[in-house]
Formats: structure tokens, C-alpha cells, sequence
């Protein structure tokens, strides 16, 4: 796999290396607070589309799966599934504000690039159609324009002071639900994906420093 990431990014264009670059910039240019926030929107909008795939994508940017009966981490619900076969939730926990930087940085334009601008991509479709960002990255499309415009989104989001009374939320935990098995489905965008449906969980009292988001 990572042979054929290197592969990848050395195909890329110099133009599309540099605008992917221009967009992790962007991105990491954000107090650490909106770039929480702004990672946690993306994902959590994906999640309503592509759940599966939301998961790939918080597996990349360091998240993990914390049994609520062990406590044990996990790279994924599969793993938790194996680990604790008996029908044990789990939650997505979040990396510190550092930490996440860190990745982003480590990610190879290639990596960025099929996890989050294409996360980007998917989630703000409408508001780049209504916006005319242009066509997003795809086998189709070079997507330039689009990736000029999520810079430029992303640069204003940075200028924004933050409404009187906002509260911030340093979200420790996310996503909590019981590992299932996943189903595979042909997806148009940027490459085959798996979809999984969500199972409602009822969901018990956390420590105070968890946000849940119900599954």
C-alpha cells in the first residue's frame, strides 16, 4: 500500500501537488479550536452519507475506538469486534488539538489528498455547487478550481471571530455504537467505498469530558 501511494504522488501534477499542499496550509492554519471543529464537521457529515468511510477517515487522522467495558483502544470497530466478541459498544475518541497537526502534517499529499480533501469534497458538494467552487478532484476532473476555492474557504473560516457566548467544545469522544459487519455497495466519487448503516444505541452515562453523539 505504501508503494503504491508513493506511485500515486509521484503521478500528480506539480499543480495538483501544489494546490493540495495550499489546502493542508490552509487547514493547519486554523487556531486549534476551529480545526477541531472543522475536522469534526466534515466527519460527522460524512457519517450521514458514508459511514464506513467516515471511518476510514478518523482511523487516518488518529482517532480511536475506545471499548466502554474495557476501556481498551482500537484502530477500528472490527478490531473491537474481534477483541470483544460480545456485542460491546465502543466510541470514537479524538486526538488532542497537537496531535491532529501532527498527522496532517505527516500525511504524504497522496494520503491528503484521498482522505481529506476528499472528505472536504464530499461533505461541502452543495455549498461548492451553490458557490460555483467548481468540479471536485475526481477521475474526471483535476479539480483545481474547487481546491483553490476550499483554500480560500478555509482562509475565512481563520478570519472569523467567534460569536459572543460561543462555546468551544475540545470533543474527547464521538460516535459511540457496536461493531457490525460491513457491506459492501459501488459509490460514485472517488473511489469504491463501503456503506454501513447506523444502529441506534441507547447510551449510557459518560465522564463529563465526553461528548457522544448517539448511533
Amino acid at each position: 500500500m505504501h508503494c503504491l501511494v508513493k506511485k500515486e504522488q509521484a503521478m500528480m501534477k506539480g499543480q495538483t501537488k501544489h494546490l493540495i499542499g495550499q489546502v493542508r496550509e490552509a487547514l493547519l492554519a486554523l487556531p486549534d479550536t476551529l480545526l477541531m471543529e472543522t475536522l469534526g464537521e466534515w466527519l460527522d457529515g460524512i457519517d450521514d452519507q458514508l459511514l464506513d468511510w467516515g471511518d476510514e477517515c478518523r482511523s487516518a487522522l488518529g482517532h480511536r475506538i475506545q471499548s466502554d467495558e474495557t476501556n481498551k483502544l482500537y484502530a477500528s470497530f472490527e478490531e473491537l469486534g474481534q477483541a470483544e466478541p460480545d456485542g460491546v459498544c465502543g466510541s470514537w475518541m479524538v486526538p488532542d488539538a497537537q496531535t491532529l497537526r501532527t498527522i496532517l502534517g505527516n500525511l504524504s499529499i497522496a494520503q491528503f489528498y484521498h482522505s481529506v480533501i476528499a472528505l472536504a469534497s464530499e461533505v461541502l458538494a452543495r455549498q461548492a455547487s451553490e458557490e460555483t467552487w467548481g468540479v471536485p478532484p475526481s477521475v474526471a476532473s483535476e479539480g483545481y478550481d474547487f481546491m483553490r476555492c476550499l483554500t480560500v474557504h478555509l482562509h475565512y473560516k481563520a478570519l472569523r471571530r467567534p460569536e459572543q457566548g460561543h462555546i468551544s467544545f475540545p470533543q474527547q469522544a464521538t460516535g459511540r455504537r457496536k461493531p457490525m459487519m460491513p457491506s459492501s455497495s459501488g459509490l460514485p466519487g472517488w473511489r469504491l467505498r463501503s456503506s454501513r448503516h447506523r444502529e441506534s444505541t441507547t447510551s449510557p452515562e459518560h465522564h463529563t469530558d465526553k461528548t457522544t453523539a448517539e448511533r
